[in-house]
């Protein structure tokens, strides 16, 4: 609901619903409906029309189609990078999946334990719960009365078997959400009671009190023996990006700190700890910094959980630190030239720089050096080289050198 995705609440979806039924089909529906959207499910279960009135009809499906925000894009990043082993979504939304998309992800929310076992082979598994806007529309739970369909029972008891087996001993992060289906508390219970999570911290706006009337069986297990428990009364999206920019950080500074002996071997002096430090950058910029220091493009989502052999990477870096480059969204500034570093470790830089052709607004840096790239001293297309932001014939920008060349190039 974090802006700028500001996705309806529960009560908003049943008053929209509840207005456009009394006003198109019945003027004396009962008013107490209004504000309960489970209730008012359950209305139309009743007289047989929950898919063909209430889901095919009523529901604002357009309004769920909105930007990610900040929270979708963590989760995101997580999930593509297994940072977190999965994420279980009541949601109908597809704002994270659209989000792992815009990342260049191929992406897919699972709607039971088999599919979710299936897509943990390529990332962390989503697993909603309740079903998915854009998969099987007409199969989204909205009231109790519904799991007795064969379609969705099935669909439960397959996740409750998943949860069991790849939720045991893990670290449990409740985002925005301590379930206020009694149902789904229900299921969930039986699902982690032989799970014992290591710890659980739920982010939520409520008070603690609220939490443990709200799911009394989930906060038993929150708070059995060994198990680490926390309340975060912060919004769920804030939370989430302040995670996502410590993972980034981190990541970041095990490159820098990977090249340490290397600099110091080669320069002779020692290493500020300064320069084993990032600058304070948002999360998208943070990302796009791990995106070159696992040499993909904006095209590509980054997909590494921690870096592989970065010594020859962190050993540049620092040699910029150490020159008085300042760190920028897009790379360095050095003596009034931008410089992007990106990983190019096992590349022939010709063919790296084919895969650079990015959007202008992507476009940025003066110089690029590809570090651990081999340079062929051929350009990647012997027929024409383009130019950069070409619509026809576009090239990737800068001037494209590998680590010599650009120690040579500035003098570092």
């Amino acid at each position: 609901m974090a802006t700028p995705s500001n996705l309806p609440s529960a009560r908003a979806v049943a008053e929209k619903c509840f207005d456009r039924y009394r006003l198109e089909s019945d003027p004396n529906c009962d008013l107490a409906l209004r504000q309960d959207l489970e209730a008012l499910a359950e209305h139309f279960a009743g007289l047989n029309t929950l898919i063909s009135v209430f889901i095919e009809h009523l529901v604002p499906w357009p309004d769920f189609v909105r930007p990610s925000n900040a929270g979708h894009a963590a989760i995101a990043d997580f999930l593509i990078t297994r940072a977190a082993v999965a994420g279980i979504s009541s949601n109908y939304d597809t704002l994270i999946e659209r989000r792992a998309w815009e990342y260049g992800s191929e992406f897919r929310g699972s709607l039971d334990g088999d599919e979710a076992t299936v897509d943990s082979a390529h990332r962390g598994a989503l697993l909603k719960f309740h079903g998915c806007e854009n998969r099987d529309r007409n199969s989204t739970v909205w009231t109790p009365s519904q799991l007795d369909d064969p379609t969705i029972a099935n669909r439960i008891e397959k996740s409750k078997t998943w949860l069991a087996a790849n939720l045991r001993q893990k670290d449990l992060l409740v985002v925005g959400f301590w379930s206020d289906w009694d149902y789904l508390n229900a299921v969930l219970g039986a699902a982690l009671v032989d799970v014992q999570p290591l710890s659980v911290t739920v982010v939520d706006l409520s008070p603690t009190d609220a939490l443990e009337a709200k799911a009394p069986d989930l906060w038993k297990i929150a708070h059995a023996e060994n198990v680490v428990f926390e309340h975060v009364r912060e919004s769920g999206a804030d939370v989430l990006d302040e995670l996502r920019r410590a993972f980034s950080t981190s990541f970041l500074r095990q490159i820098l700190a990977a090249g340490q002996n290397a600099f110091e071997e080669d320069t002779g002096a020692a290493c500020n700890p300064d320069w084993l430090n990032m600058e304070n950058f948002d999360s998208e910029t943070l990302y796009a910094w791990r995106r070159d220091a696992e040499g993909v493009s904006s095209a590509e989502p980054a997909t590494r959980i921690r870096p592989g052999n970065s010594e020859a990477l962190g050993f540049f870096h620092l040699l910029l630190r150490q020159s008085g480059a300042v760190e920028r969204a897009d790379g360095y500034e050095l003596n009034g030239r931008m410089i992007r570093v990106i990983n190019g470790a096992e590349s022939i830089l010709g063919s790296l720089r084919a895969r650079f052709i990015e959007p202008p607004a992507a476009i940025a840096a003066d110089i690029v050096v590809a570090v651990g790239a081999t340079n062929l001293g051929v350009p990647s297309n012997v027929v024409r080289d383009g130019r950069a932001s070409d619509v026809v014939r576009p090239r990737a920008a800068g001037i494209w050198m590998d680590l010599p060349s650009a120690r040579a190039e500035l003098n570092i």
